[in-house]
């Protein structure tokens, strides 16, 4: 019975986390995460403001925990590719979309997305999701691995940890402040943003392949 009544308070604790987190994220989507307060994000959760300090420090720590779950969803969706039976070249190519895709949709999803994308670019915030980019980087590398004991890839003798370094800040223009000029304003935008990655994946799969 003891056992029951605990396993209920850590579902609880959970449930009210995970509410504490909807909460902020839809308003920091609608309204913007500078007008959002501690108050409207208890409201909006159900529960009390002292709950939310319970499970958190700050607004910011909140934001940062936000960050650290969308840069982890991009991971695990990394991870299934690199496992998928896909060729080597194919596993990049859905990688790269994946990853750009998720933050220009959470940039243009709702009215202050590009504002919500421009906090998690902070310095702290990109700070506190090393972790993951790190992780990210790694999945990069053991498809460029895969590749090259497969005979599809050159690595020309570098690491394939530093290659995969390399071939992610080829892609630095596809994320905020947006150098390609894409918006998603534009009914062709997506396609458009598409099209110009493919283009540059492209370009360096050519430079890759062992000829």
């Amino acid at each position: 019975m003891a056992e029951d009544i605990h396993t209920n308070s850590e579902r609880t604790e959970c449930d009210a986390r995970r509410a504490i987190l909807q909460a902020a994220r839809t308003r920091f989507l609608h309204y913007g995460y500078k007008k959002t307060t501690i108050d409207e994000i208890a409201a909006d959760a159900g529960v009390g403001k002292g709950s939310v300090y319970l499970h958190f420090s700050s607004k910011e720590d909140i934001l940062l925990t936000i960050a650290r779950d969308v840069k982890r969803s991009v991971t695990e969706q990394m991870r299934a590719i690199s496992s998928s039976m896909a060729k080597p070249e194919e596993k990049l190519r859905r990688m790269i979309l994946a990853k750009i895709f998720s933050v220009h949709d959470a940039a243009f999803s709702t009215t202050h997305g590009i504002d919500i994308v421009d906090d998690i670019l902070r310095p702290k915030v990109m700070q506190c999701g090393r972790g993951e980019h790190e992780a990210q980087t790694q999945i990069l590398a053991g498809v460029l691995a895969e590749g090259e004991k497969n005979g599809d890839f050159s690595l020309g003798g570098q690491d394939p940890l530093e290659t995969a370094e390399l071939f992610g800040m080829a892609y630095m223009s596809f994320f905020p402040p947006y150098l390609s000029g894409c918006y998603a304003d534009k009914a062709h935008c997506q396609k458009r943003l598409e099209v110009m990655i493919t283009r540059m994946t492209e370009f360096l799969l050519s430079g890759l392949r062992r000829r």
